[in-house]
């Protein structure tokens, strides 16, 4: 049996899509599987808490999880939005780290679960987020994040932060890279388009 992680995971499929036409990219299909079911098939077998963030089709995700949250403050400021709902409800699952995920990356590694919980067990106390990096290029929404930035994160949201580089830099943090060469695909590529889908049918979704 796997033993119980120390943190949650929380899948982001809030914003609005406005590149897809509306069209939420969770329920978009490689090789006729929903990219939401591509990502929690990723962890299922795994012991780990997990939500969506979604603000709508609340019944449709249901049918992939029950535990869908929705924004209920800082409605429409972006992804941090969907890291303060994530902060919220892993707060009610007694954990201190959240781990949030893009409903639109669904080649990530699959360890990347593990190596989570390592860094969190041998974490210098000063660094409250772990993100991911592929070729050192930064992918800060891909983070895990400690519950004691709720307040700071709060007040960012306030005064009208947007975007997670931003809140990011203001703290100390720690970079978990995965290196792939030319030929192969960006581990953490999101997709943007129903055009990158189908050329995407073709890689092989660990």
């Amino acid at each position: 049996m796997i033993k119980p992680f120390s943190f949650a995971v929380v899948i982001l499929a809030g914003g609005k899509s406005s590149r897809m036409n509306g069209l939420n990219k969770a329920f978009l299909d490689i090789n006729n599987q929903k990219l939401i079911n591509i990502i929690l098939c990723k962890f299922r077998n795994l012991n780990l808490p997990t939500a969506i963030n979604a603000n709508q089709h609340i019944n449709r995700f249901k049918q992939f999880n029950n535990n869908v949250i929705q924004d209920k403050n800082y409605i429409g400021l972006g992804p941090l939005s969907g890291v303060y709902t994530a902060m919220n409800w892993t707060k009610t699952q007694s954990l201190n780290w959240v781990l949030t995920l893009p409903c639109d990356v669904p080649f990530f590694p699959n360890d990347i679960f593990f190596k989570v919980e390592e860094k969190i067990k041998n974490i210098n106390k000063n660094i409250k987020i772990i993100s991911f990096s592929s070729n050192e290029k930064k992918h800060h929404i891909i983070s895990a994040w400690n519950l004691c930035l709720k307040k700071e994160l709060k007040f960012a949201l306030e005064n009208r932060v947007k975007k997670v580089d931003t809140f990011v830099s203001l703290f100390k943090n720690v970079y978990l890279n995965y290196n792939f060469d030319e030929k192969s695909l960006d581990p953490f590529f999101n997709i943007n388009s129903e055009n990158e889908i189908k050329k995407l049918e073709n890689y092989k979704i660990n």
